[in-house]
């Protein structure tokens, strides 16, 4: 009972959020003044969002090529297992599967 008087005597989290928002914005006013340091981190933004990007673009290539993989040989380990070709190996007949 007396902890949830203490709760509700706590001011909103929304307003510690405009405040920590203010002080952003008072940083970045900062930053414009040295000229060199606003274009290594606009720089090193840019490069962020270049490799952002590309890692999508290699995680895309790499399931496209993976489904691909999985229709084109699954058939043919299908195959070789029926044919006995990998005695020795359990998981072998499983793969690309």
């Amino acid at each position: 009972l007396a902890m949830s008087s203490f709760i509700d005597d706590i001011p909103s989290l929304a307003m510690l959020r405009v405040c920590r928002l203010l002080r952003l914005l008072r940083f970045s006013k900062i930053l414009r003044m040295f000229r060199e340091l606003d274009l290594m981190l606009h720089g090193f933004m840019s490069a962020m969002r270049a490799m952002f990007w590309a890692t999508c673009m290699i995680f895309a290539c790499l399931i496209f090529f993976s489904i691909i993989a999985v229709e084109v040989l699954h058939p043919i380990t299908t195959q070789l297992a029926e044919q006995g070709f990998w005695q020795d190996c359990e998981r072998c007949p499983r793969a690309f599967s």
